[in-house]
Parts: C-alpha cells; sequence; structure tokens
C-alpha cells in the first residue's frame, strides 16, 4: 500500500475531529448570534408597527401578520442552532475521551471503580478497575448497562465459541464510526447515565404492590362523563342551575372517594417514576439505534431480535411508557392541576403506567441487558479500532498453553512498552523468574494476565502473536493484610494460593504469583513454594512464580517441568539501570554494593584492611 493510502492513525483522526467539530461550533454559534441580532431587529419593527397604530389608527396593524410569523421562524432557527451546538460539543467530549484514552490520561477517564473486588481471582492484581486500569482505555459505553456488561466480561472469561461470535461482531462494528458518533449524541443526558439498577428497582418494587383493578379505567371514564351531565342538562333546560350544580359537586365528591381509595398507589406511582422520566428517553433512542441496523454477524443479529420478540419492539413500547410519565406529569402544571382533579388524571394515567409494568416490566431487564452487551461491544470495538497495530491472538483447543511473541503490557505507551517472548506448555509448565526491584518481574507477570482478559474479550492483543488455549486466570500479585478482620499478609497469601490449587483441580489455569511465600523464612519458603508449584503443576495448571529469593530457582532443577529465567539490572555508583528483558537462565550477580550506596552506606576499613561492619553516612543537603 501506498504510504498516502495508509488509513489515519487513530490519534490523528480524533485530533481532526475535534477540531471540526470545534469549528463547527463557532460556526452555528456565529450564525445563531446573526440570527438574535436579526430577532431583536424584527422586534424593533414590531415596536414601530405599535406606535404606528397607536398614533394613526389600527389600518397599519396588518404589518404584524408579517412581523411575527417571522420572528416565530427566526425563533425556531435559534432553537435549532442551539441543539446543534449541543450535539457538536458532545461529540467533541466523545472524541477528546478518545485522546485521553489513547495518551493513558487516567484523570479524564472512567474508572470503574465501583466494579472492584478485593476478593476476585485476578481482577485486582492485573489492575483491571479503579485508575489506571484495563477498563478505562476499554469502555467508551454511555450507560450504565454497558458499564456493568463490560465489567462483568472482564471479570468471567468467556469460552471459545463465545470469544469468536465476539470476534464477528466486532469485526463488523470495527468501521462503523458514524455508528459510534450516532451512539456518542443519543440523548440528552451526558455521559454514564441511563442507571440500570433504576429500572430493576422500579420493576422489583411495582411487582411486590398490588395491582389497579381491572375495572378502574372503565369507572373512571365514566365518572369523568358523569360531570359533564348536570352541565349538559342545564344547557339544554332540563336542570335548573341550582341542580346542576348540585350535580356537579355530588359527582367530585364521588370522585374524591374514588381518588383517596387508590391514593397510596398512585402517590408510589409518582414517586417510583421520577427517575425514569429523566433516562427513559436515552434508553428510547439508543434501543432505536440497535432496532435500525441491519447486521450480519451472529451475535449482533441475536441481539437485535432479542429487542423484537415476544410483540413490539423495544423502543415502541419504551416510548409508550415515557408518553404515559409525561403525560403523568403534567399534574405539576400548575395551570393544568386542578382540572387533573375533577379528570382523575392521576389516578387513570397510574392504572394505566401499573397495566404497562404487569405486560412489559419483564421484559425491560432483557431489553437492558440486550443494550448492555452492544454497547460493551460497541466499546471493545473502539478499542479494537484504537489499537490497530495489535494482534488478534489465535485460539487453539490443545493445552494448556500459552505462547507469545514481542508480548507487552496494554497500560503502557507503546512507544515506551519493552515487549518480551514467553511460552508455557504441557512441556513446560512453569517458569521462575527471578531478579530485583523495579526489573520489570510484577509487570510482566501482568502483561500475561491482562493479555489473556483481552484476548478472552474478544478484542486484539498487545503482542506480535499470541496462541493460547482456554485458560482460567489466577494471580497473587497485589496481596494484602487487614488489620480490621486480623488478616496477615502470609496469612491472606496462602489463602489465595490454596484457591488456585483449586481452581486449577477444575480446568486448565494460568497462574502468575509475585514474591511467593515472601512472609516466611527462607527455608520454608523454599520447601513450600516448591509444594505450591509442584500441586498446580500436577494439576494442569501454568504460570509464572517470581521471587528476589534465589534459593527458590532450585525448585526447577527438582526434576519439574519448569525453567529459571531473569530480568537482569546493572549499574554502579549508586545507579541501577534496567532494560526490562526477560532472559533464560539465574542471575549470577548482585548488587548489594550498588544497593547500599543508593542507601548511603558504606564499608568501614579497620587497621588491618577487612571490614567487619557497615556505619550509616547521613548525606548533605546537596548531596
Amino acid at each position: 500500500m501506498l504510504p498516502h493510502m495508509q488509513p489515519e492513525p487513530p490519534l490523528e483522526f480524533y485530533k481532526r475531529r475535534i477540531q471540526e467539530l470545534q469549528d463547527g461550533v463557532e460556526k452555528v454559534s456565529a450564525r445563531t448570534r446573526s440570527l438574535r441580532a436579526i430577532l431583536i431587529f424584527l422586534a424593533l419593527i414590531g415596536g414601530v408597527i405599535f406606535l404606528a397604530a397607536i398614533g394613526h389608527g389600527w389600518k397599519y396593524g396588518w404589518f404584524a401578520a408579517l412581523v411575527i410569523p417571522a420572528g416565530a421562524f427566526v425563533i425556531e432557527k435559534i432553537s435549532r442552532g442551539r441543539r446543534e451546538v449541543m450535539k457538536l460539543v458532545v461529540l467533541r467530549d466523545y472524541y477528546e475521551r478518545g485522546v485521553a484514552r489513547l495518551g493513558l490520561d487516567w484523570n479524564a477517564l472512567d474508572s470503574g471503580t465501583e466494579f472492584q473486588d478485593a476478593n476476585h481471582l485476578y481482577a485486582p492484581d492485573l489492575d483491571l478497575f479503579g485508575r489506571a486500569s484495563l477498563f478505562q482505555i476499554l469502555c467508551s459505553a454511555r450507560t450504565q448497562a454497558g458499564r456493568e456488561t463490560l465489567a462483568r466480561w472482564m471479570k468471567e472469561p468467556a469460552g471459545p465459541e463465545e470469544v469468536l461470535a465476539r470476534r464477528e461482531a466486532i469485526a463488523e462494528l470495527l468501521p462503523r464510526q458514524d455508528l459510534r458518533e450516532k451512539i456518542a449524541a443519543a440523548g440528552k443526558l451526558h455521559f454514564s447515565n441511563c442507571d440500570t439498577q433504576t429500572f430493576r428497582t422500579w420493576v422489583t418494587e411495582r411487582a411486590s404492590q398490588q395491582p389497579f383493578p381491572r375495572w378502574l379505567p372503565f369507572a373512571g371514564v365514566l365518572l369523568v362523563l358523569a360531570l359533564f351531565v348536570p352541565p349538559v342538562l342545564y344547557g339544554t333546560g332540563n336542570l335548573a342551575l341550582k341542580q346542576m350544580w348540585q350535580g356537579v359537586v355530588a359527582v367530585l365528591a364521588i370522585e374524591g372517594v374514588f381518588a383517596l381509595f387508590f391514593r397510596e398507589r398512585v402517590r408510589f406511582i409518582l414517586q417510583s417514576v421520577g427517575p425514569l422520566s429523566v433516562e427513559i428517553p436515552l434508553l428510547c433512542e439508543l434501543l432505536s439505534l440497535i432496532e435500525a441496523e441491519h447486521f450480519s454477524s451472529p451475535k449482533l443479529v441475536q441481539l437485535a431480535n432479542r429487542l423484537k420478540s415476544d410483540g413490539p419492539a423495544a423502543s415502541r413500547e419504551m416510548r409508550n411508557l415515557s408518553r404515559l410519565i409525561s403525560l403523568l406529569k403534567e399534574r405539576d402544571n400548575e395551570f393544568f392541576t386542578y382540572p387533573s382533579f375533577c379528570l382523575l388524571w392521576g389516578t387513570q394515567l397510574s392504572a394505566a403506567i401499573d397495566r404497562w409494568h404487569r405486560r412489559r416490566g419483564i421484559r425491560m431487564t432483557e431489553w437492558l441487558a440486550v443494550l448492555g452487551e452492544f454497547e460493551t461491544l460497541v466499546s471493545l470495538s473502539t478499542y479494537a479500532k484504537e489499537h490497530p497495530s495489535d494482534a488478534l491472538p489465535e485460539l487453539v483447543e490443545v493445552g494448556p498453553l500459552f505462547e507469545a511473541r514481542a508480548l507487552g503490557h496494554p497500560l503502557i505507551d507503546e512507544k515506551v512498552c519493552v515487549r518480551n517472548d514467553v511460552r508455557l506448555g504441557e512441556d513446560l509448565r512453569f517458569l521462575i523468574v527471578s531478579g530485583s526491584n523495579m526489573s520489570g518481574k510484577s509487570t510482566f507477570l501482568r502483561a500475561i494476565g491482562t493479555n489473556v482478559v483481552l484476548a478472552q474479550l474478544g478484542v486484539p492483543v498487545r503482542s506480535a502473536q499470541l496462541r493460547l488455549s482456554p485458560l482460567t486466570v489466577g494471580a497473587a500479585i497485589r496481596i494484602s493484610d487487614s488489620l480490621a478482620e486480623g488478616r496477615s499478609h502470609f496469612f491472606a497469601e496462602m489463602d489465595r494460593l490454596r484457591r488456585l490449587i483449586e481452581l486449577a483441580g477444575k480446568g486448565p489455569l494460568l497462574f502468575v504469583a509475585d514474591e511467593i511465600m515472601i512472609g516466611t523464612n527462607s527455608h520454608d519458603r523454599r520447601i513450600a513454594a516448591e509444594w505450591v508449584v509442584r500441586a498446580l503443576a500436577q494439576r494442569n495448571a501454568i504460570g509464572l512464580v517470581t521471587t528476589h529469593d534465589l534459593a527458590l530457582t532450585e525448585i526447577a532443577l527438582n526434576g519439574l517441568p519448569g525453567a529459571n529465567a531473569y530480568f537482569e539490572d546493572s549499574g554502579e555508583s549508586g545507579e541501577l539501570r534496567f532494560d526490562y528483558k526477560l532472559r533464560p537462565g539465574v542471575l549470577s550477580h548482585s548488587n548489594a554494593l550498588n544497593i547500599a550506596h543508593i542507601l548511603g552506606i558504606d564499608a568501614a576499613a579497620t587497621d588491618d584492611g577487612t571490614a567487619p561492619g557497615a556505619e550509616f553516612i547521613v548525606p548533605s543537603g546537596n548531596e
């Protein structure tokens, strides 16, 4: 392909769209300012016409017939321009978040902190949620349903068939930047609205309430019609004025008793639909977007069909509910409050909303689930679009297997990310990785686990090539003690390792453990660590263990299907340098003296030239 035909890099495309949208905002804003000036001019003309009419008679009033429609037309144009500016600003914000994802600007991105689970087997260890997390560069969802679904997929590994189905869907959505823009600009709400829990709560709470009786609509209509009977009879001369008022008061009294009987249920409906009235418009528009599309990949076709099964389309049903809620809230209009009482407005519409809930409430949760999956697939397609140099992994059936070439961490800038090769399988079940602090051991473990999570989501991975079998990830990297629970670090680590061994017995496991058994003495650590590694290797697991303790490197030499590898550090005179490259074998040199120099410690030589001890040297303020 010729250089000028190369696809535009995502970052450059985002920046170009931001500038285009900003230019659009300025252009529409300038046009709106001009329209406001025209409106002021029309208002002045109207004032002149009014003064002329006062001074010279109303024969000039017909000019108002020209000014008033022109003013109404300009006002509509101004309103339309305001809506257009709002849409352009929302799209500009959408692309700015894309720039933030590519630039790893963590403060500008959705952290998904509420999805953190300290007891999960790998989510805290692999930085799936929180600041500087995988969720932040994956999630571009508009709704809470999309955010929840993405978090669930990240924490629950999918099988090969589901992964392939997601891949097909992502591949179909990949070129659909127009669809992503429509989703970003949908509704009037900004990022992360349309809370799924609001709808779930409404469905479950309404199900627990006593339904309105079926005869209520008919009785309500009859009472409202009865209210007009006395005035009609009075108008036809069949009732005296006093009798008419007596009849009206009697019907109103009956209506009052009728409304009072259902007051508690009506009040509950009014309170429960408040949050829905804010979030339903966005939900309707997003559902309409899905229904309007014609998909070819099986997963997307299935999602679209779930919105149309068992009756009318989901967006149509949701619009009906939105219309009922809007009508119900008209009671709050000060000009309609008292007439609404006479028309039994609140009771009738509350009963209609209750009937809608009884018929369609359960389906609402299904529609939200579909929307969540669809938005998650759109988010994943956005991630794939933003990382065109990443490779799709090859899924193999025979395992366990994890074989990567030029593997890197997806949360590190591609320009500075150091990549390594690694292979684990039937013949090589584990690696004992040694090296000093900051040499890259923990990051390497997280790179492996995080790329497995990406592979099982169905998106490209940060690797030139990756082959892997179905694997469950288990990690023991970020283990913490708990003073409140009376749990030490050692006990917490033992509990996590026990869970990994149990999990390995249920299916192929990829384990990553950092500084294993650090909470015990070197002798016990060496023995216990071998027990753990042996137990995992015998249970169809593959993985890596890192350590500072070179005694643990002997584990790979005891006839087990493992090997040693290390990360090297170098430097002198208080400098430590790291190249973050994985090498086969065992670390063969020590940096103890260099570390001592960093700490400001020198060997104190004695008269006979020996160095029996060391003294702390406190550096001066300039050193």
